[in-house]
């Protein structure tokens, strides 16, 4: 089986790559901000910016509206794929022949588990407040929405960063340990926009990257994007049904809310430093990743 960073096709080179970024960029930053913008006119006030939307709609209304970029963004790899690359989208998820749900429900479903138990922990911890959120009107509308569109947002930034970047600095370099650097900072740049970032200070920007190197470490040992989106998937569905609160980017009608002031909570830390290693140990001994050196370490 071809390594997953393998470049596929002799006669596609960086420009073809470069080519297909810009395409993606001008879907998220063009073409979704207009499509935004018309939704924005036909349900807020003229003279009220697209960033004050969230004034005039429900909070499942622009929750929905927030994942539109990503629908646009997953699409324009799509057509990336298609067009210029002219094979199969699934060469940006996996080296394998098929895409291994096996491998994606089992990431999921271990993360959601360790996840379960974080949460469980906060009820004993007298720096967090949560409060019971549950309104059956909403939360079953969030509920649709999330199972949706949720793995499209989390399945586009995977495919971006995990699959389609990895491979465009793999024309460059073959050496893993490089791939996963470049791209656990430009994960963690990505973030930098999110009003966290401001009320939470650099630690938080350091989580992200470290997410990032995380992520992109056991899509390169694994050969494809399985366990990461299954991983990705599962954090955010957390944040979203689970527990939200009033500052971070996504504000849901969740069945819990932390009321608790914004501050770094021992969870970010155990999920770092615990964790993760956690994780890579696990999938380590599961999927018996024996050629490590060699994938991250020469070229």
């Amino acid at each position: 089986m071809r390594r997953f960073t393998d470049p596929l096709e002799p006669t596609i080179g960086i420009r073809h790559y470069l080519l297909g970024v810009l395409v993606i960029v001008f879907g998220l930053v063009i073409l979704s901000p207009f499509l935004i913008g018309l939704i924005k006119t036909a349900l807020a006030p003229a003279d009220s910016g697209i960033e004050e939307l969230s004034k005039y709609v429900s909070k499942n209304a622009y929750f929905l509206v927030n994942m539109l970029p990503f629908v646009i963004g997953l699409l324009s790899i799509a057509f990336c794929a298609k067009v210029i690359f002219q094979r199969p989208l699934r060469t940006f998820l996996t080296a394998r022949v098929h895409f291994d749900f096996k491998r994606f429900f089992f990431s999921f479903a271990l993360w959601s588990a360790l996840m379960l138990v974080s949460f469980f922990l906060t009820f004993i911890d007298y720096n967090h407040h949560l409060v019971w959120n549950f309104q059956s009107d909403k939360f079953f509308y969030l509920l649709i929405i999330a199972i949706l569109f949720v793995p499209i947002q989390t399945g586009f930034e995977e495919i971006f960063f995990r699959g389609f970047l990895v491979q465009l600095f793999g024309k460059s370099t073959q050496k893993g340990i490089y791939l996963v650097l470049i791209s656990g900072a430009l994960f963690g740049a990505l973030h930098l926009m999110n009003p966290e970032i401001e009320i939470l200070g650099f630690t938080a920007v350091i989580f992200y990257i470290v997410s990032g190197l995380f992520t992109t470490l056991i899509a390169i040992l694994d050969d494809g994007i399985e366990l990461s989106w299954g991983f990705h998937l599962a954090n955010n569905l957390f944040g979203i049904i689970l527990v939200t609160n009033e500052w971070q980017v996504l504000r849901t009608d969740a069945l819990f809310m932390d009321v608790s002031p914004p501050a770094l909570g021992w969870d970010m830390y155990v999920t770092m430093f615990l964790l993760y290693p956690l994780m890579i140990l696990v999938f380590w001994l599961v999927y018996r990743w024996k050629n490590w050196k060699k994938v991250l370490f020469k070229s």
